[in-house]
């Protein structure tokens, strides 16, 4: 099983120096991956449950901003990572696609992807965060299916292999273009995230993997189950599936446990997040996480 950290670019210890060190850190201790997460706006009221729990959960007016802020972008962070490492591995956890223009983020995509020499695994969910689609001006009804068209229109133009390419679905439309740079992957690997039924089963039916957030191993276990019965009802394997699970270092009583009982899931990636806000502390726990996981 892989192991991979989540990068400090949100919060309010954030910063060019602390993400730029982290990283090479990261890489020089040999992890796999280095994830970015994604929020556009961070909006003081907000009425949408938080729905990646057990159960949905109300946010307090101001804690997006409280805690997450400074938000360094997502894809410029990695672009960013991507300059200041070689060899190590980029991820998206997990990138709302219904915010973005599908076209822009396909060239997007390619470039990092292409120039970072394919390191890139991307990440995406439907979202769940409504206020912030309406401050970005994007339509929030029937998010799943633009999610899914999204996701299509990005392979079209991955994998084209004519000088032009169009594209007619029910929520974008392009005339014949050049479709390139394309990206080293074709395609770059998509994980569908989510634990809701529809998330699970779109990412059986049209993910080449899965990504969940930070659970405990007992829900966890209950969701692997449920992707496993997905993908056979699609003619898939979970095997096939490439998944992603994910915990927070200092909440784990016993770090080498909790990467024990994931692998025994058959887990293919564990993402840690490291809480503390100090930057040294952060940077020292990863060699201790490294050595823990057997990196």
């Amino acid at each position: 099983m892989e192991i991979g950290l989540v990068l400090p670019h949100t919060g309010p210890s954030a910063s060019a120096t602390f993400i730029r060190d982290f990283a090479q850190a990261a890489e020089e201790h040999e992890f796999s991956r280095l994830w970015a997460v994604d929020h556009l706006v961070l909006p003081f009221q907000v009425t949408s449950l938080y729905v990646l729990g057990r159960e949905p959960s109300p946010i307090a007016a101001g804690w997006l901003s409280e805690n997450l802020a400074p938000n360094y972008e997502m894809m410029t962070t990695l672009a960013w990572v991507a300059g200041q490492t070689t060899t190590i591995g980029l991820g998206t956890s997990i990138a709302v696609l219904p915010l973005r223009n599908p076209v822009a983020n396909a060239r997007q995509l390619a470039t990092l992807d292409a120039l970072s020499g394919g390191r890139l695994t991307y990440g995406v969910g439907v979202g769940w965060l409504r206020e912030e689609a309406i401050a970005m001006g994007v339509p929030w009804d029937r998010r799943g299916a633009r999610t899914e068209e999204h996701i299509t229109l990005l392979r079209t133009l991955w994998c084209a292999s004519d000088p032009y390419v169009e594209f007619h679905g029910q929520f974008y439309d392009f005339a014949p273009m050049d479709p390139r740079p394309q990206p080293v992957q074709r395609p770059i690997p998509i994980l569908v995230g989510g634990h809701s039924h529809r998330a699970i089963d779109r990412a059986a039916r049209i993910g080449d993997g899965w990504i969940a957030a930070p659970m405990s191993v007992n829900r966890l276990t209950e969701l692997v189950t449920k992707l496993s019965r997905a993908a056979e009802s699609h003619g898939r394997s979970q095997d096939s599936l490439y998944t992603v699970a994910s915990t927070r270092y200092s909440d784990t009583p016993s770090f080498a446990e909790t990467c024990s009982a994931v692998r025994q899931l058959g887990i293919d990636h564990l993402q840690v997040v490291i809480p503390d806000r100090e930057p040294s502390l952060v940077i020292d726990r990863v060699p201790e996480i490294a050595a823990l996981a057997g990196q």
